[in-house]
């Protein structure tokens, strides 16, 4: 595959499959990578460069990479709080 938007797209569709945009590290790591990760990475110069290149080449993949944002949890009320303890008034002799 030495097209860049070959690569690009089997890169997107790949992504889009897993439900997430991997990282590097995942990406190495993953047994069912569609090509080694210099090849995918090299014709794009860094990985940040292709993720970016898929989300505008290919925003109907991109929004399947996007996993749905979970929902934040409820903050736990705070706790009122403690007043001072006055300090003692020193005695006047």
């Amino acid at each position: 595959m030495a097209n860049k938007k070959a690569i690009l797209l089997h890169l997107a569709e790949y992504f889009a499959e897993k439900g997430s945009m991997m990282s590097p590290v995942e990406y190495k790591a993953a047994d069912d990578a569609p090509m080694r990760f210099i090849v995918a990475k090299r014709p794009f110069g860094s990985w940040a460069r292709m993720q970016a290149m898929v989300k505008a080449n290919h925003p109907d993949l991109w929004m399947k990479t996007q996993a749905a944002p979970a929902p934040a949890p409820k903050a736990a009320p705070k706790a009122a709080p403690k007043a001072k303890a006055a300090a003692p008034k020193a005695a006047k002799k």
